[in-house]
């Protein structure tokens, strides 16, 4: 399970520092993918990018766009307590635009309000819906409400149960209140949904079918030369994997060895000190934390920012989604629902 903490964001773009809270439930094993061993390693400096289609316009709310960003600094949970092991509410079946009958999980006599949220839950859906087409989630089956508390999960996705195909998006109630950082973290678990479906990773089902198994997954982790984010085998021209190689490969190594610190404390100073060497490549301390945080990540810059120059790695992040026109037109189509969203 992948999971986002509070974190300040730095790029030149908009803001000197900036912040967002987020979170991705994600079935990744700790273990670490291996580098391919006959890959030969990409150019460590700047790549120039492929011409860019010149389609869409930048948003025509620059300034609402600019505040979602924004908001991300100043995000504070609205909950004062923190809770061991994050809580789900209630769970909906989706069905396209529309949520189904609710299964409601018992829960704390103080959580019951927030549970029975029928309204709030459906704005939060709404506007993921909104800001998402159709074609680009109709592997979304289900849509729960969550709540850690005031600790670090915002929202998150993972793989359905039943069906490693099919994936679910859970939100926590008590941190939903400031659409502007919900809409940011909404952006960045779609990024994981965009880049890890069937599609693009397919799934491994022995994986699937048995995550705590570490012999399984080194076999076919092994199996694999591609990136391996834990679902299973990056396709080689899948976003993710063209990603990895362009930026991951040459810091992979150094990083392994800090993904394999099972010491909390040891692993998040280790994990700093490995943003703080690098940091004119990640646009955020939290994409240091894998090559599937840092793609979410580049991608929600990638919608909220314009275009950047060419000027360091981070930025070039940014440009790498500009090279494919399927990802600008819904570029296009989420700015346009955003100035609907947040009119001015």
């Amino acid at each position: 399970m992948l999971r986002r903490k509070l974190l300040l964001i730095t790029i030149a773009l908009l803001f000197s520092t900036l912040a967002c809270r987020a979170a991705t439930r994600l079935i990744v094993p700790d273990t670490p993918t291996p580098l391919p061993p006959t890959a030969a390693p990409p150019t460590p400096t700047l790549i120039p990018p492929t011409p860019t289609p010149t389609l869409p316009a930048e948003a025509s709310c620059p300034v609402q766009v600019a505040d979602i960003l924004e908001a991300s600094l100043n995000f504070e949970s609205s909950s004062d307590e923190s809770l061991e092991d994050e809580i789900y509410l209630v769970t909906y079946r989706v069905d396209g635009n529309d949520l189904g009958d609710p299964f409601f999980e018992s829960v704390p006599t103080k959580f019951r309000d927030e549970q029975d949220d029928r309204v709030a839950h459906e704005e939060i859906w709404s506007l993921f819906t909104s800001l998402i087409p159709p074609e680009e989630r109709d592997f979304i089956v289900g849509f729960a409400i969550i709540t850690d508390g005031g600790s670090d999960v915002l929202a998150s996705v993972g793989q359905s149960e039943d069906n490693a195909e099919e994936w679910l998006l859970e939100v926590d109630i008590l941190d939903s209140d400031d659409r502007r950082a919900l809409t940011f973290t909404l952006l960045h678990e779609f990024a994981h949904l965009m880049t890890l479906n069937s599609s693009q990773v397919p799934p491994n089902l022995a994986v699937f079918g048995d995550p705590s198994n570490d012999e399984i997954y080194q076999r076919e982790l092994a199996a694999c030369p591609n990136y391996f984010p834990g679902e299973g085998c990056s396709n080689s021209d899948s976003y993710v994997n063209q990603f990895f190689d362009r930026f991951w490969f040459n810091l992979y190594a150094e990083w392994q060895e800090i993904d394999v610190i099972e010491d909390k404390d040891e692993y998040y100073d280790q994990l700093d000190d490995f943003y703080n060497k690098y940091d004119d490549q990640f646009l955020s301390n939290y994409s240091a934390t894998s090559p599937a945080e840092d793609i979410a990540e580049a991608f929600a810059f990638f919608i909220l920012s314009p275009k950047p120059p060419a000027d360091s790695i981070a930025n070039q992040k940014i440009l790498f989604f500009h090279e494919f026109p399927e990802l600008m037109q819904l570029r296009g189509h989420i700015l346009n629902q955003l100035c609907v969203e947040f009119p001015q």
